[in-house]
C-alpha cells in the first residue's frame, strides 16, 4: 500500500477561497495492482473530491487511467492531480 497526502490549501482552488484555508487530501492506493482503494479529504469544500474518488475506487479505475482525467483549474478537484502526481513520483 502506498499513501499520498497534499495540504488543499496548497492548490490554486485553496488560494482562491482566501487566506489561511487549510484542509487535508490522502488517497492510499494499491501499488501492485495501480488501483486506488481510499480516500480521505478534511475541509472546506471537499464533497465533489468524495464523489471523484468513490467513482475511481467502486470502478477500479487503474491510476494510469486517472492520470489522463485533468480535473477543472481553479477548483478544488486539482488536488487529485497532486495527489496522482505524488503517486506517481512526479513532482
Amino acid at each position: 500500500m502506498r499513501t499520498a497526502r497534499y495540504d488543499i490549501g496548497a492548490t490554486a482552488a485553496g488560494a482562491l477561497a482566501g487566506k489561511g484555508v487549510h484542509g487535508s487530501a490522502q488517497l492510499v492506493s494499491d501499488a501492485d495492482r495501480r488501483l486506488l482503494v481510499g480516500a480521505t479529504f478534511v475541509g472546506p469544500g471537499v464533497g465533489g473530491l468524495l464523489h471523484a474518488a468513490t467513482i475511481a475506487i467502486v470502478g477500479q479505475v487503474p491510476i494510469d487511467t486517472l492520470w489522463h482525467a485533468a480535473p477543472a483549474f481553479p477548483t478544488l478537484s486539482e488536488v487529485l492531480l497532486r495527489l496522482l502526481e505524488s503517486e506517481r513520483g512526479v513532482s
